[in-house]
């Protein structure tokens, strides 16, 4: 595996974090328009809360596999996993040098 230097891994830090923003807005997003799209009058408020609470814990799990415990051997390993679910942008990951960030792009290709 490829070894990041220490300004590489600030900015796969950097990235990690506007990935994990990026996720949680994303999902507060569908949380609000989940709830938006509910009636408490006619709709179940149990059931809506379970639905909702399900969405939570589904979304903490994801959350945890993918930020918890990152170290800096894992960090190209986690910015390559949110380019490649589009979580970050080609724009992103220009901040790294020219070869890493065609590495990033041709695993990404790879992976797709």
């Amino acid at each position: 595996m490829i070894e990041l230097s220490k300004s590489q891994k600030k900015i796969a830090r950097q990235l990690i974090d506007i990935g994990l923003q990026r996720e949680c807005k994303s999902f507060m997003e569908k949380i609000t328009k989940f709830t938006g799209d509910r009636n408490l009058e006619t709709d179940n408020p149990y059931e809506i809360y379970l639905k909702l609470y399900k969405k939570v814990v589904s979304f903490d799990k994801h959350i945890s596999r993918r930020y918890d415990d990152l170290t800096g051997s894992n960090y190209l390993l986690a910015v390559l996993g949110l380019f490649n679910n589009d979580v970050l942008t080609t724009e992103d990951i220009a901040l790294f040098d020219d070869e890493l960030k065609n590495l990033l792009l041709n695993l990404s290709q790879t992976l797709k």
